[in-house]
């Protein structure tokens, strides 16, 4: 059967003690981590709010146009004429005065468009033939009308190709904003929101309203920001259109709806989101920080199109206004405070218990079992092992003594103000177990009151908690076996009137001088 490992006293001592600095280390560090996941949860809890939010009232821009496109009847939609399909859309544009254009699409492309001009409202239809030509007619607002004519300098490809493959990827009910510089190449000026209709026969066709980028800022300035510091609209091309607040009449008259590349754009804060944004796409997809002047800024943009990102709408909050009160820099630097103090605490009271905790790690070293017993007498008496026969029976003079109670309490103090040792009462000097029957201390709770009576009176009681003793039956013999570690100060052993002080010296205890104990004071 293998050795027993056991924990050292002074070894304890240092697992103890370094023990709690990785403790207070390891929640330092854990706290430090779970506020930081804390800090970044929130932050983008906040900033895709607030971008949800605004991107809300962006939708009712459309819903109050188009009311769900519940405002066409669906037998005009259904049939497709032109008078019909141009009658209920004006009616819009009369409604609507931000609405630029109306186009109305199938799985092929366009099927019809309605513009506003100056001078009336100019309809679009595709040509019959295969130039992909469209028929352009203007409608003036006295009622009459101006046949322009196929003009092939639209390119309706392009235009069809879009349409239908928004068409394809539009689900009911959803509401899919692009910017419309795929149809008129018009830069970022236009944008388009577009639906499906529904009618009796189903899902057939897509209705897409056409809007100037004003609108949508207008709608934005005067929506509820939800925390938002900074708006802006950006667009896969890299540029972006700065949102301020129309209520702000310092900025209302000043706001320019023209999309900048990020590096024109005066306001720092969007001008490095933006930059960042078109650098790497990858950022488009979640929040994501940034440092501007020293300050951490959160930034999300959410795609208004409900299939790829021609144009989305972005946030960007200061991180100062994310962190609440748990997740503030005043609670880290507070919590760290008090965690320093714990730890202090917790160190000096080691400290002050150090040899206690030493004494209780070299007790595992104690003898336990009759083999440990018989082990220790085969080594021999030493200067960490002495034998002695009786506890107070003096075998010569067959009576009682103190002066055998005062050669033990010597062995003990000797142990105490040295490195420690076991004191073995109920073996003879030459090792043989004899037991401490002699001593008439009947049974085994007695004979350790007895010693430890022994150890409080002439030692000292609170020496008591650098001894540990137990009776072991060894080869059918009791044998008193006494564990002492070194003790914290001097163990000073009173002999009546008289205080001696003992220290081992091989295997005896020594008495030391007056300054031979000086000298020991010095040392230890």
């Amino acid at each position: 059967m293998p050795a027993r490992k056991v924990i050292k006293g002074k070894d304890l001592y240092r697992i103890l003690f370094f023990g709690v600095i990785f403790v207070v280390v390891a929640i330092g560090v854990f706290a430090f981590w779970g506020v930081r996941d804390v800090r970044r949860d929130a932050a983008v809890f906040a900033v895709e709010s607030s971008a949800r939010g605004l991107s809300g009232a962006v939708t009712v821009l459309v819903n109050a146009v188009s009311n769900a496109n519940g405002e066409i009847g669906s037998e005009v939609v259904e049939s497709l004429k032109p008078a019909d399909l141009r009658t209920e859309f004006r009616k819009i544009f009369d409604r609507h005065k931000a609405l630029t254009s109306v186009m109305v699409a199938d799985g092929q492309g366009l099927v019809y468009m309605l513009t506003r001009k100056p001078d009336g409202l100019a309809e679009t239809v595709p040509g019959q033939d295969n130039d992909k030509s469209v028929v352009w007619t203007l409608w003036k607002t006295d009622g009459s009308h101006v046949d322009v004519g196929h003009k092939t300098n639209f390119d309706r490809q392009s235009v069809d190709k879009a349409l239908s493959e928004e068409f394809r990827h539009l689900m009911p009910g959803q509401i899919n904003w692009r910017s419309s510089y795929r149809f008129h190449h018009a830069g970022e000026s236009w944008v388009t929101a577009s639906s499906l209709v529904q009618t009796s026969k189903g899902v057939g066709l897509m209705v897409s309203y056409v809007f100037p980028i004003d609108a949508v800022v207008n709608q934005l300035g005067g929506a509820e920001k939800g925390g938002a510091e900074k708006v802006f609209i950006f667009w896969e091309t890299g540029k972006v259109l700065p949102i301020h607040d129309s209520r702000d009449d310092k900025v209302l008259g000043d706001r320019a709806s023209k999309a900048l590349p990020a590096d024109e754009v005066a306001d720092p804060v969007i001008a490095r989101a933006s930059a960042q944004l078109t650098a790497n796409s990858g950022k488009r997809k979640a929040p994501f920080s940034y440092t501007v002047n020293g300050e951490v800024w959160w930034a999300y943009v959410l795609p208004l199109s409900v299939f790829g990102d021609t144009m989305s709408l972005g946030v960007a909050l200061p991180f100062k206004n994310i962190v609440s009160t748990l997740t503030s820099d005043t609670f880290i630097q507070v919590f760290g405070g008090f965690l320093l103090f714990m730890a202090v605490c917790a160190l000096l009271l080691l400290h002050r218990n150090r040899a206690r905790i030493e004494a209780m790690g070299m007790w595992k070293q104690a003898a336990r079992t009759a083999e440990d017993v018989l082990k220790l007498i085969a080594e021999g008496e030493s200067g960490r092992l002495e034998f002695k026969q009786t506890l107070r029976f003096n075998l010569k003079a067959g009576k009682n003594g103190k002066e055998i109670e005062h050669a033990n309490m010597k062995t003990v103090a000797g142990f105490m103000n040295s490195e420690g040792g076991t004191l073995l009462v109920g073996v003879a000097d030459n090792g043989v177990v004899a037991g401490f029957e002699e001593d008439g201390l009947g049974n085994d709770d007695k004979a350790l009151l007895h010693f430890n009576n022994l150890v409080n009176q002439q030692i000292g009681t609170e020496f008591s908690r650098y001894i540990n003793t137990t009776i072991i039956e060894v080869q059918g013999k009791r044998v008193l076996r006494a564990y002492c570690t070194p003790a914290a100060v001097p163990a000073i052993l009173k002999n009546g009137q008289n205080e001696e002080f003992y220290v081992r010296s091989g295997p005896a205890s020594r008495q030391l001088s007056l300054s031979q104990f000086y000298e020991w004071l010095q040392n230890h």
